[in-house]
């Protein structure tokens, strides 16, 4: 069978030749290709990168752009222009950059640029645009990641806690950088038996827990930290403060003879109270022991017993200066009492002891006669109507002295 002829929609048929000219019109179209050597490239801090940047463009190349750009890893969110080649000639930015990046060949050779003396800063991620008209804008872009590796600074050692047997304590070793994370690691010097495991860690800080103190847990302690540009250590010396022996004793002691002191002194101030309320009332008692009692016996109304309570060993002249009362006791027929006058003349006849008989009012229900009685102020010599019975002596039982 013959093989069927390729014809155009009006019939004409597409020869070879043009097919191949229509193939190589399309491929010139889209010829702007961009690629990068590696996705990520590592320098240490001070060193210098080479950011490898290559294009494949078969436009001319007077109309050849090339832009650098950076997004920060500090600062994700502010891409910068790093350097550009704009219609033939380099434009360099003012930036961070200045005077320490640029081509390394020509531009319409390659797009592949240097950067020296690198710092901690020029870490973030790297695009390279190529743009060559009339080619087609994509794929033109190459990414690059550049980390910028830094060793860890000097570490820092501190402690926070009282350092007190049986307390805790916690011992921290920080670092103010280094790229990458540096791992640390603590360790006692001499070892210890028992491994030190860390608490805590984070990108620059590890913390140290240590509990339940003992005089065995004081000593010098090292932490190290360390990557893979290098390593740095720092160390400090734990003393653990041990509590004296007997403490807990003493202070109950303290407060046992404290709490006893102060009982001591309120019964001391207790009894220097009751003393000093004895002593106001003494004089008070002895003025009532100075006072006769004058009672009338309930069998005989004419009877007077005056009952002698006064101590021997006071003086009579006491008596006659000091006032006394006398009081009858309290019987059902009657009452009387006077105040014993000084001593003079025209007073009463004396008593045995010293002591004088005194005017007393008849017991109720009897009468005076009207011609004994005189009026009042009458002379001192007048008689009663009724004269009362000679006294009698008591009994040994009830000392005193009868009217």
């Amino acid at each position: 069978m013959a093989p069927r002829d390729r014809t155009r929609p009006h019939g004409h048929p597409i020869s070879p030749a043009s097919l191949w000219l229509l193939n190589c019109y399309l491929s010139a179209v889209g010829a702007v290709k961009v690629s990068v050597g590696a996705a990520s490239i590592q320098v240490a801090r001070g060193g210098n990168a080479l950011l490898p940047c290559t294009f494949h463009t078969t436009a001319s190349l007077s109309r050849l752009n090339i832009i650098w750009t950076v997004t920060p890893l500090a600062e994700p969110n502010r891409p910068q222009q790093v350097l550009a080649y704009e219609q033939g000639e380099v434009v360099e930015s003012l930036s961070q950059y200045t005077g320490r990046v640029g081509f390394a060949f020509p531009p319409a050779q390659s797009a592949t640029i240097f950067l020296n003396e690198t710092r901690s800063s020029d870490s973030g991620t790297y695009q390279c645009s190529v743009m060559n008209p009339p080619d087609r804008d994509t794929p033109n872009i190459g990414v690059i990641q550049l980390t910028v590796l830094v060793p860890p600074s000097s570490p820092e050692c501190s402690s926070e806690g009282s350092g007190e047997e049986g307390g805790d304590v916690h011992l921290s070793c920080a670092v103010r950088e280094g790229v990458p994370t540096p791992t640390f690691s603590w360790e006692k010097i001499p070892p210890d038996t028992q491994p030190l495991v860390m608490s805590y860690t984070e990108a620059r800080r590890a913390l140290l827990t240590l509990q339940n103190l003992t005089a065995a847990t004081s000593g010098l302690y090292r932490c190290t930290a360390s990557n893979a540009l290098g390593s740095g250590s720092c160390a400090l010396q734990l003393r653990v403060r041990l509590a004296p022996q007997g403490t807990l004793g003493i202070a109950v002691g303290v407060t046992v003879t404290l709490t006893m002191g102060l009982v001591l002194l309120a019964l001391l101030a207790l009894v220097l109270w009751l003393h000093h309320q004895s002593v106001r009332k003494w004089p008070e008692e002895e003025m009532e022991d100075s006072y006769n009692e004058i009672r009338v016996d309930s069998l005989s109304p004419r009877r007077l017993i005056v009952a002698k309570t006064l101590s021997s060993d006071i003086p009579v002249a006491n008596l006659a200066a000091k006032p006394l009362w006398l009081f009858t006791s309290s019987t059902p027929t009657t009452t009387c009492a006077t105040r014993q006058r000084g001593l003079g003349e025209g007073s009463p006849a004396a008593l045995p002891g010293g002591l004088r008989q005194s005017a007393w009012a008849a017991p109720q229900g009897r009468k005076r006669s009207s011609s004994s009685l005189s009026e009042e102020g009458s002379l001192p010599g007048s008689q009663a109507a009724e004269e009362p019975a000679p006294a009698k002596a008591l009994p040994p039982k009830q000392p005193g002295f009868l009217v």
